[in-house]
């Protein structure tokens, strides 16, 4: 349907407006006329060959090189192509587990079988020590255990301050993804006051270990280190209660500490990885509750009547 304007013969007349004041005439007069126009088909069946006229497709020089690639079969020599799906990287910084755990050794008593099937353990170990140390050199070829077992004192002072004093931020730099959600998780609504009094021996690396996750090469290393502490801590839960140690009483603490790097990044630390803890350990208090009243005890006595003295003089003179 289309409008269309259409001039009529004029009229003879006068036109009387006011434009600011002046009286203007016109002896012209245009009429607005609406036209009726039918564009529909005659014949309906010929509509779907009316559509067919109308090239809808873009040309190719209007296309971009994806299109135009996809459109030609070529688009896998285009460089930059944009992709139809989305990737998302995978950062493997650290593993999620100690792969191997260091057991410390136990008083076996004299018996001989056991101490030779310990010293041919320890042999073996003490392979698997050396063929580690020596790919990890490959990697770093100045690496030294003298020179990381009082770097190793310092990474694990340093990660427990960050975590008695609350900071989140530089805590990552200390503790590996997989330490981090354990010392978070038992953390939680509790108040940690922790202090580092001295060292009663120097730290030793008793296990060296080296392992991939996956075959693209990404090489994990894991250091266990002996180490004997004196320490202070305390441990409050939300009420402010004590439930764990004292601060005025100082311990000594033998613990096994277990450090991680990735060694096929090139900007890779060594950081806290985990601990090695005897299935024997004492467990704090993990949640406060309320203690049940007592409820008072019946007293179990009997009572019992004193005889008369006739009936005691009757029973001696039998």
């Amino acid at each position: 349907m289309a409008f269309r304007l259409l001039p009529f013969q004029p009229v003879l007349g006068h036109v009387h407006c006011s434009l600011r004041g002046i009286l203007c005439a016109s002896s012209v007069e245009y009429k607005q006329v609406r036209e009726f126009v039918n564009n529909k088909h005659r014949d309906m069946k010929f509509r779907n060959l009316r559509r067919l006229k109308v090239d809808t497709k873009v040309p190719l020089k209007y296309m971009n090189k994806y299109e135009r690639g996809v459109k030609e079969g070529y688009y896998q020599n285009i460089r930059n192509i944009k992709k139809l799906w989305r990737e998302r990287e995978i950062v493997a910084s650290a593993s999620n587990q100690v792969v191997d755990e260091f057991v410390p050794p136990e008083n076996l008593g004299t018996a001989i079988t056991e101490e030779i099937k310990k010293k041919w353990s320890d042999i073996g170990k003490f392979g698997k020590d050396k063929l580690a140390i020596r790919k990890i050199r490959q990697f770093e070829p100045e690496f030294n255990l003298k020179v990381f077992q009082p770097d190793a004192l310092e990474i694990y002072i340093k990660a427990h301050e960050c975590l008695a004093s609350n900071d989140l931020d530089s805590l990552g730099d200390y503790v590996t993804e997989h330490a981090r959600l354990t010392m978070l998780l038992n953390a939680s609504k509790r108040t940690i006051h922790w202090k580092f009094l001295q060292s009663l021996e120097s730290p030793k690396v008793v296990q060296v270990r080296l392992f991939k996750i996956d075959e693209a090469g990404s090489t994990f290393a894991q250091l266990t280190v002996r180490l004997l502490t004196q320490q202070m801590l305390a441990v409050y839960d939300r009420f402010g209660r004590l439930i764990y140690g004292s601060e005025i009483l100082a311990k000594d603490v033998l613990e096994y500490a277990v450090f991680e790097k990735q060694l096929s990044d090139e900007y890779g630390t060594w950081r806290l990885h985990g601990k090695v803890i005897p299935n024997d350990r004492i467990r704090m208090a993990e949640h406060t509750f309320v203690a049940s009243k007592e409820q008072p005890q019946e007293s179990s006595a009997v009572m019992t009547e004193t005889a008369p003295e006739e009936d005691k003089q009757a029973v001696i003179a039998k």
